[in-house]
């Protein structure tokens, strides 16, 4: 009887996607702040990748030099290899092995430096694919899905609206102020701006830098909420399939800060008993069943990877179905493998250990995880 053999798996964290999105640039640099966390959890796939998986390094390789690399106990606990540019371009232009290529999320960018590295260029998204999941991850799909929702969706919650001219959005901004203004592609927050106590001459600069940097700039109305939740899914082969629910913090001004690892259960109980049930547009269920159908009708037949959908309660109790609709990789899809991964009976001790300091306040975030590795570090 012949046994299937699983692909090989190569993980890349390259958390400025959304940014080089927004310029559509196949010479991107990101932000300092953005190259920081991208060093300082190069390997964060450990926490999330399979057994015998590897994690590509980008930066001339310097890290896997290092004795005290971040996530070496997790690494030698589920076998997980690190590797750089060339044993990568190797695999990936192997005739013999089938290599499945994971970024944390699809850009312009990434495509040429693999390009430029000498991956072959058969072996890459077409730049006709990378404009489409570019098109896919403006936040203007919001538009579609919330259409389609209206009939599921409970009366307070609106559609946003895409302003292209700074006037008509200062409009918006007068008749309904507090609002949120978002840039098309940005990521954790970043790109948001929340009008609550500021003035024109601080909404009209930012307005006209964002027009004119990304084309357009969505305007919402800023609810009062409850609760920050999402959907996290994984698309192939046209299909949608739904990996859980996850919850997250966020600031007052929409800033990302980090999410809770509970059991789906208990999250899911959580969002029940905080959400008015009894009215229009808050079946749970329902909700995730038509995100699955519009998923299929509107994104898996382009694209393949991790979606996650950004959601929230609001005051009233009543379910905003679409805030944002994320293609690439999220913490929210993190603390939900991280969680499956602690109550996995297979868990060596050792990878049991480190998830679990990890994840030791029950949250985990970005910054979370380097204080982690800075005290352990400072401590060896």
């Amino acid at each position: 009887m012949s046994q299937s053999i699983k692909n090989l798996t190569v993980h890349l964290f390259n958390p400025e996607t959304d940014y080089s999105l927004a310029t559509d640039s196949e010479n991107y640099t990101p932000p300092m702040s953005i190259l920081n966390m991208k060093h300082s959890l190069a390997l964060l796939p450990a926490l999330y990748c399979d057994e015998g998986d590897m994690i590509l390094i980008q930066e001339n390789g310097e890290l896997l030099l290092d004795k005290n690399i971040p996530f070496k106990g997790l690494l030698e606990a589920k076998h997980v290899t690190v590797i750089g540019e060339q044993r990568f371009v190797d695999l990936m232009n192997s005739a013999n092995k089938v290599v499945d290529f994971n970024p944390w999320g699809w850009n312009k960018t990434l495509r040429k430096w693999c390009l430029n590295i000498g991956v072959n260029e058969e072996n890459l998204p077409s730049l006709n694919a990378l404009n489409t999941i570019r098109i896919l991850s403006h936040r203007r799909q919001t538009i579609p899905f919330l259409s389609n929702m209206k009939d599921i969706s409970n009366d307070e919650i609106e559609i946003p609206h895409e302003f292209t001219d700074v006037e008509t959005a200062l409009d918006f901004w007068r008749a309904n102020d507090p609002v949120f203004f978002k840039a098309p592609w940005s990521s954790s927050g970043r790109g948001l701006l929340y009008s609550q106590d500021l003035e024109y001459r601080h909404i009209e600069p930012w307005l006209r830098g964002i027009i004119h940097s990304q084309g357009s700039v969505m305007g919402e109305i800023a609810y009062a909420k409850k609760i920050d939740f999402a959907t996290e899914w994984q698309c192939s082969n046209g299909k949608a399939m739904f990996l859980g629910v996850s919850t997250f913090y966020t600031s007052p001004r929409g800033k990302y800060q980090a999410n809770i690892i509970k059991p789906q259960e208990e999250i899911v109980g959580f969002l029940l008993a905080n959400s008015n049930v009894h009215l229009k547009g808050n079946n749970l269920a329902t909700i995730i069943e038509r995100q699955r159908l519009l998923l299929e009708n509107y994104v898996t037949q382009y694209y393949s990877g991790p979606v996650g959908i950004d959601m929230m309660i609001t005051d009233e109790g009543n379910i905003h179905p679409c805030v944002e609709i994320n293609l690439r990789n999220t913490m929210g899809r993190v603390a939900i493998e991280i969680f499956n991964r602690l109550n996995d009976p297979n868990i060596s001790c050792q990878e049991q250990e480190y998830l679990s300091k990890i994840s030791s306040g029950g949250f985990i975030s970005p910054i979370s995880i380097v204080d982690t590795l800075t005290r352990d570090m400072e401590s060896n």
